[in-house]
């Protein structure tokens, strides 16, 4: 349930913006790709500003393990950034003084606190994002299923002009087709306009089938200087007792400029029976699910298997389930994180070398 707390977060701050601006324009706020230390331990964070708003996540460079943090920027530049559990409540916090370059303070932990600081990563690699958003909303003639608006929100990274990196247009390319649009010369600004002024005003017929809510997210779930994987979040309400969700990955082979398949990855067939022994354990363990019980107390059936809606880092492979893929709605999205020195066995030889495990 995590990414619809996120989602929340990114409504409440794109409302501020849009009665600030008084513009029906996309506006670029800020992807901030920082490197630094928690204590002694070196750390990456992706973060999304919306105004004061941040999302996004951390990881341990020696892990490479996404932790959710969300939070807000304060007026004396104080960011207090948390990370809750599937319940919404507070377990990991983050806090501290926040420049445009540079964050640092405290990180804390069941009563543990250990000094951080991050700064702006510098790239050489000559790609570089901007992050753009959309907001707009409509009222309704009348009450529908007990809504009374339209509404529709969409976010989305996009190489900056200046980028020169060879894979600039095949990320274009991902990004247009995550939005369900074909390659153009369109800004992705001037797609997510249009996207939002079809959804609050194209003309429907009494029956016709309507989305009252809909918010699409593009944004870089990892990146080094050989991977980059790309995250879509999409959530639609059309009336019923709650709206869906979910987040697909995709995988992007920055030296060889071609998109990853699972197949690209792993020997599927010949680790099977291992991956669902792994994928078994790392459920156990996240959802504290004892021996003696089933899976099937918890999922649809009594084992895992492998999806191909996965996210890559150098140090392993996530894979990730939305919301009725394996559990039901109140289990919502489960992502399962496999260290690639848990599977060493079952990559593929290519794929070993372009992760520096050759």
């Amino acid at each position: 349930m995590k990414h619809i707390y996120i989602l929340l977060l990114i409504l409440g701050c794109v409302t501020v913006t849009r009665a600030q601006t008084g513009k029906q324009a996309p506006v670029v706020t800020r992807y901030y790709y920082l490197t630094g230390t928690i204590d002694k331990y070196p750390v990456t964070l992706h973060l999304y500003r919306f105004n004061e708003n941040f999302s996004g996540y951390y990881y341990y460079n020696s892990t490479e393990e996404a932790i959710d943090i969300t939070g807000t920027l304060g007026k004396d530049r104080f960011l207090k950034l948390t990370h809750n559990n599937n319940e919404g409540q507070e377990i990991e916090v983050l806090s501290g003084s926040f420049k445009d370059s540079s964050f640092s303070g405290t990180w804390a932990y069941k009563g543990k606190l250990l000094p951080f600081r991050a700064a702006l990563k510098k790239d050489s690699s000559g790609l570089n994002f901007d992050y753009v958003y959309v907001f707009g909303e409509k009222k309704l003639p009348k009450e529908e299923y007990g809504r009374t608006e339209l509404a529709y929100t969409a976010s989305s990274i996009w190489p900056v002009a200046t980028s020169t990196h060879p894979a600039t247009n095949l990320i274009k390319q991902v990004i247009y087709a995550a939005f369900g649009e074909k390659p153009s010369q369109e800004d992705i600004g001037k797609v997510l306009i249009r996207q939002k002024n079809a959804a609050l005003n194209t003309a429907r017929k009494e029956d016709d089938p309507v989305t009252y809510d809909e918010a699409n997210t593009v944004q870089v779930a990892y990146r080094n200087d050989k991977l980059l994987t790309i995250s879509h979040f999409n959530y639609a309400d059309g009336g019923g007792a709650h709206g869906n969700y979910g987040t697909g990955y995709i995988n992007i082979d920055l030296i060889h400029n071609r998109k990853l398949a699972l197949s690209d990855v792993l020997d599927t067939l010949s680790c099977a029976k291992t991956l669902r022994v792994l994928l078994e354990k790392k459920f156990r363990a996240a959802y504290e699910v004892k021996p003696t019980e089933k899976l099937s107390d918890y999922l649809f059936d009594n084992e895992i298997s492998p999806t191909e809606n996965f996210m890559l880092t150098s140090r392993g492979i996530g894979f990730q389930y939305n919301p009725y893929a394996i559990g039901s709605y109140a289990m919502g999205e489960i992502r399962l994180y496999i260290p690639f020195k848990e599977l060493a066995g079952c990559l593929k030889p290519e794929f070993k070398k372009l992760v520096g495990m050759q």
